[in-house]
């Protein structure tokens, strides 16, 4: 029977540029399950790694709650915040603090090279801090982010992909309420991914329309000054957002903009995957054993 629930009892914890938003947005579609509007709130590890490094973090339970309004009630209500993986020391003791015993997670891993270099081609795109070639950002990567009390955990790039003791720790904590979704699983098959979810939720198997992509990348800005002023909150975007109060045609300029503003991401050398290839190797062997799945794909020479 479904239920208003005031909290979540179904969290996507990560790993970031795993198809996290995708997953929550093709959830929606089921009758049964709530996503939040505001897919990214973070609030289990926010006050723990500091309230300004998350964009629009929320801090209060009070705040965190009002998310999770609605008119009727839901089976699942869940929201995806993909730094709950990469901080399980701060969102599991909380997560047992706030949420009810038996919350459903779901833990989405692609291969950590992969992602590191799509996290740092994100932030490129997004993310105005970001002024380092991806070599230089993985060398500092750590450095930075403990000299930095605003920069984002995202750019952890290296942190962000040693799984193995982060998926250990969910495990170890809620057991069978944790369910694991490969990245090259999910992209060669959606629809059963998404059957497998909803028979770990234990609800009815509906058909979801994945036809809608959504934050895809192969692009990045031209130059940085473009990027600055598209993707920020500025005098220039609050202009625009007075001469066009109606935010579809706002939304429509902005896409015909960085259309013509933009051009191709580069490609990972072969030096530096050769080189993450290595540091990760140990983490992925230990991850397939957890999981009981082969992943030498992953660091492999292919």
């Amino acid at each position: 029977m479904d239920e208003n629930i005031n909290l979540p009892n179904l969290l996507i914890v990560g790993a970031a540029k795993s198809g996290t938003t995708s997953l929550h947005n093709y959830l929606k579609q089921h009758p049964a399950i709530f996503m939040t509007e505001h897919k990214e709130p973070h609030f289990l590890i926010n006050s723990e790694i500091g309230e300004s490094r998350v964009h629009k973090g929320v801090i209060t339970l009070e705040e965190y709650k009002k998310m999770f309004k609605t008119q009727r009630g839901y089976s699942y209500k869940g929201e995806s915040s993909v730094m709950y993986l990469a901080f399980p020391e701060f969102s599991i003791k909380n997560i047992k603090r706030h949420l009810t015993s038996d919350v459903k997670i779901i833990i989405m891993l692609r291969n950590p090279i992969e992602r590191a270099f799509a996290g740092y081609l994100h932030n490129l795109r997004y993310n105005p801090s970001e002024n380092l070639s991806f070599e230089q950002a993985i060398e500092n990567s750590e450095d930075r982010y403990h000299k930095d009390i605003d920069i984002t955990p995202d750019t952890r790039y290296l942190h962000v992909g040693m799984y193995d003791n982060q998926v250990k720790q969910y495990i170890k904590a809620f057991g069978d309420n944790v369910h694991v979704i490969i990245y090259d699983d999910y992209v060669s098959n959606i629809n059963l991914c998404l059957e497998e979810v909803f028979d770990f939720l234990k609800i009815k198997k509906i058909a979801i329309d994945t036809s809608k992509r959504h934050m895809e990348g192969g692009w990045m800005f031209k130059n940085k000054f473009l990027r600055n002023l598209i993707i920020p909150q500025n005098n220039f975007k609050s202009l625009i957002k007075s001469i066009f109060p109606n935010k579809k045609i706002r939304e429509g300029l902005k896409q015909k903009v960085i259309n013509i503003s933009t051009v191709e991401t580069p490609q990972l050398s072969i030096a530096m995957m050769n080189k993450l290839r290595m540091y990760y190797k140990k983490d992925v062997l230990n991850l397939a054993k957890l999981l009981n799945r082969d992943l030498s794909h992953w660091i492999d020479k292919s």
